[in-house]
């Protein structure tokens, strides 16, 4: 027979387990945006530290930083999105007229000295091209269908930004006590996160941002139409680890040079070497502590997946996550050999 004070305790555990669920079913929704507005407040939290010196006031401080960072974001997309859309068309159109089968068995004609050969590779070459422009076309309609659910999430990213920006130090605070870890164990978690944070956050995702615009700048002096968009490309190929943006003006600079545009060429290649690849080898080292590092092959699968589970948000999440995990393992096993010395 169960005392009345083992029931109680077993209505309380169920009501809170009921709680938890609907808690859970309100955010899964809302995750992707209150995770995004905390990593916006992140990434804009030393501006805000800025104006705080001078405001003297957190909330005003706040308030200004995020109607900076709206402005901008929003006269970027605006003038950006209308060129990008465009570009996608155009290059649509370039890539259907270009005789793709024709160039390729002038680099590589043993491979297509069958009729059969070349004639599956024109219709697989076509197939492909014709089915990633409808995805593109299905995404962008998606967006537009589903503008009043993402003007809602982003009212909730504008508000977990500024209360992130505001309240970012009692946040952490409230993690500190949370965390089941003792004092020295929690800072030594906290450090070693922060570390990892700005070295994804900053370390990848913002240099990959910048080196993707400077090479957008190589690309529309050296003459293509398309500039924006392959800019946009070298963004997130230059966030990938082990790829970079190589893999995007090598194969530009070589389609120059058969097209015999060879100033263009020359000019390209001694910008991307001078520029796009001295700035991403001079600034990674600078802002990225040997100590935030995890391997490359992890971080890459861990990319990679994030990007499958999360979308365009895994870029962040995915690496954040399994870096986090591994912090935890790692001060497992200090506990571990402490314990044992």
């Amino acid at each position: 027979m169960l005392s009345e004070t083992t029931i109680k305790q077993i209505i309380t555990g169920l009501l809170i387990l009921i709680l938890l669920i609907f808690t859970f079913l309100i955010i899964r929704p809302l995750f992707l945006a209150i995770l995004f507005g905390f990593i916006l407040a992140y990434t804009f939290f030393p501006i805000y530290q800025f104006i705080l010196k001078y405001v003297k006031n957190s909330t005003i401080s706040a308030a200004i930083t995020c109607l900076i960072v709206i402005m901008i974001l929003i006269t970027i997309l605006w003038f950006s999105i209308p060129i990008l859309i465009e570009q996608i068309f155009q290059s649509y159109s370039t890539i259907q007229s270009f005789d793709t089968l024709g160039f390729l068995k002038k680099i590589f004609p043993p491979l297509f000295s069958s009729q059969q050969v070349s004639a599956n590779f024109a219709a697989a070459y076509t197939n492909f091209v014709s089915s990633s422009v409808s995805n593109t076309l299905d995404k962008i309609t998606n967006l537009l269908l589903n503008l009043p659910s993402l003007a809602l999430k982003m009212v909730v990213v504008l508000v977990i930004f500024f209360y992130g920006l505001r309240d970012g130090p009692k946040i952490i605070e409230l993690i500190k006590e949370i965390l089941p870890f003792n004092k020295v164990t929690t800072n030594k978690f906290i450090h070693k996160s922060g570390l990892v944070t700005f070295s994804v956050v900053y370390g990848r995702v913002i240099i990959g941002i910048i080196t993707g615009t400077l090479a957008g700048i190589g690309f529309f002096f050296a003459g293509f139409d398309n500039a924006l968009l392959l800019a946009v490309i070298t963004m997130f190929v230059s966030i990938i680890p082990l790829i970079g943006p190589w893999i995007v003006w090598v194969p530009l600079v070589i389609g120059l040079f058969f097209a015999g545009n060879v100033f263009s060429a020359v000019f390209l290649l001694i910008y991307c070497l001078l520029v796009v690849t001295m700035f991403e080898n001079i600034a990674t080292p600078l802002l990225v502590s040997k100590k935030s590092q995890i391997p490359t092959s992890l971080t890459l699968i861990s990319l990679i997946g994030g990007i499958l589970v999360f979308g365009i948000f895994g870029i962040i999440l995915g690496p954040l996550i399994v870096a986090y995990l591994v912090i935890l393992f790692e001060i497992y096993r200090d506990y571990i050999t402490n314990k044992k010395e």
